[in-house]
């Protein structure tokens, strides 16, 4: 019983892959690739996976521009409040500051430092949090950065749009052309 359905397990997946290695020059996208989504007026609003592309391209919701770009009939309207990056995550934290310390430069060894600390109020936000190698943040301690010598090499800021960020310094040469970065 055990080898009939390994066995049949075996075919499917094989089926599977003739048919995805077969499909490939006809789907109007590649697959196995993260695609960007554009609105109507052709700015990104989302990154998606390849199969989600694919069923917006079967339902008629959207249209392939390249192998990695896809484009929204109808246009979408996307409340203010989502397209501002509210939260800072750790990730968008490191990319901000291009995985470097804000305080000497270095690549190692990097955490989240409060430029104002929690015990003296600083809170989680993009104006408040910078990366930091553990020895800068250790030297700075619960300190104001006028108690110390020590100086940010950039401001913290705010991105103004979460998906323009995210999309910042890709690797895609499709994507460079709707990235108004």
């Amino acid at each position: 019983m055990a080898k009939s359905i390994n066995s049949e397990v075996r075919k499917r997946n094989l089926h599977s892959d003739r048919c995805e290695k077969g499909m490939s020059d006809e789907l109007p996208i590649k697959p196995h690739t993260q695609i960007l989504v554009l609105n109507n007026s052709y700015e990104p609003i989302n990154v998606t996976n390849w199969k989600r592309a694919i069923v917006l391209l079967l339902k008629e919701k959207a249209q392939a521009l390249s192998k990695r770009v896809i484009r929204l009939v109808n246009y979408i309207r996307i409340p203010f409040a989502k397209i501002v990056a509210h939260m800072p995550s750790r990730a968008m934290i490191y990319k901000r500051d291009n995985n470097k310390c804000q305080y000497c430069g270095a690549t190692r060894s990097l955490t989240i430092d409060h430029v104002i600390p929690r015990s003296k109020g600083g809170e989680d936000t993009w104006d408040n949090l910078v990366v930091a190698c553990a020895s800068c943040n250790v030297k700075k301690g619960d300190k104001l950065l006028e108690q110390t010598n020590m100086k940010l090499a950039r401001k913290p800021f705010t991105p103004y749009n979460k998906v323009q960020f995210s999309l910042s310094g890709n690797q895609v040469p499709e994507w460079q052309e709707f990235l108004f970065i």
